[in-house]
């Protein structure tokens, strides 16, 4: 180990740095522990300049293991994030939400979900098509095409409502 006596801490975080670009191309999350191993073994020679290189190669050497078996750990309790399955199916994500009807024929139509129109189908084929105005559920999604249900009782902004809107304000009007 003859090698390593004497080198300059710089080369260790020259192997870092090596070790991390080749994890960026790998994507295993494999060389992210050695190359932070090898980082805080350029810190450590840093602070301990006359460490052997048998010193070195055992720092480095227990970093990598302890990074490791630190990153599975950290993996296992916490998941490698992304949440559910719907990270490139934007569709998905609606399924559960109310969604307003924009126009509706037959059982096509056109709703929106936070202010972004989404095409939409209803799920049952016995359901009347709903007006516009009225509020149902995105119960599933179909590549960019949303599948909707009536929500269950009166809903606002329905019909019924927009009815009894018109008929109050043709009675409050001037002159009747």
């Amino acid at each position: 180990m003859d090698l390593l006596d004497g080198i300059s801490p710089w080369w260790w975080v020259a192997l870092a740095i090596l070790l991390a670009a080749a994890e960026m191309v790998t994507v295993t999350t494999v060389l992210i522990s050695a190359a932070t191993a090898a980082l805080v073994t350029g810190l450590w020679l840093w602070l301990v300049p006359h460490l052997s290189g048998a010193g070195q190669i055992a720092v480095f050497g227990l970093f990598a293991i302890a990074f490791t078996f630190a990153g599975r750990a950290l993996v296992g309790r916490f998941g490698v994030g992304g949440g559910p399955d719907t990270l490139n199916r934007r569709a998905a994500q609606l399924i559960g939400r109310e969604a307003i009807v924009i126009d509706f024929l037959y059982r096509e139509g056109q709703v929106t979900v936070d202010g972004m129109p989404w095409p939409a189908r209803l799920r049952d084929e016995g359901t009347p098509p709903p007006e516009p105005g009225q509020r149902v559920r995105v119960v599933g999604a179909d590549g960019i095409v949303v599948w909707v249900a009536p929500l269950d009782g009166p809903t606002p902004g329905g019909a019924a409502e927009r009815e009894s809107r018109s008929a109050r304000a043709g009675s409050s009007a001037p002159g009747s």
